[in-house]
């Protein structure tokens, strides 16, 4: 992975989200099966999705199928961070993504804490305090420090090797 692809990732929030509480961009939900007449992605989830999302007045394109069940679609940039999440959840329910259960929520809590005192053991000691289950470095100078990228990439392998990453 190079660095403009893992700043690209951080700049789009990296987050494991908690269903309840979290900003958006790392999330591992579950989905009901989708119908067999969703072939193709305009009639899908990602669409069905999206539509829910500008419908609110949200300007963003649909995400494919599989970003909706994982919950990794990336929050636009500028706006109302915590605006878009409620909205993005709710749309979510509403295409039949179910939420993550108690027990995966406190798994990511313990997961993400981990991470961000590996990457403060990495030499970024002043990574802010993270939300419970969230990794969020869009408002962090040093992410775009050389060794940043690394760091993050390293510790998120270690302690939360099934996170995944968003790339705009």
């Amino acid at each position: 992975m190079t660095h403009t692809t893992w700043q690209k990732m951080v700049r789009c929030t990296v987050v494991a989200a908690l269903i309840v509480a979290a900003p958006l961009s790392l999330a591992a939900c579950t989905s009901s099966p989708a119908s067999s007449d969703s072939t193709s992605s305009a009639s899908g989830v990602g669409a069905r999705w999206g539509a829910c999302m500008r419908d609110a007045g949200l300007d963003v394109e649909d995400p494919d199928d599989e970003s909706v069940r994982t919950g990794t679609y990336p929050a636009p940039d500028g706006g109302d961070g915590q605006a878009f999440t409620r909205q993005a959840q709710e749309c979510s329910e509403q295409v039949g993504v179910e939420r993550a259960d108690a027990a995966q929520q406190q798994q990511w809590e313990r997961q993400y804490a981990k991470v961000a005192d590996c990457i403060r053991d990495r030499g970024f000691d002043d990574l802010p305090e993270q939300q419970p289950g969230v990794l969020d470095f869009n408002d962090y100078p040093r992410a775009d420090e050389p060794g940043f990228a690394d760091a993050a990439s390293a510790c998120l392998a270690e302690f939360a090797p099934d996170t995944q990453a968003v790339d705009r």
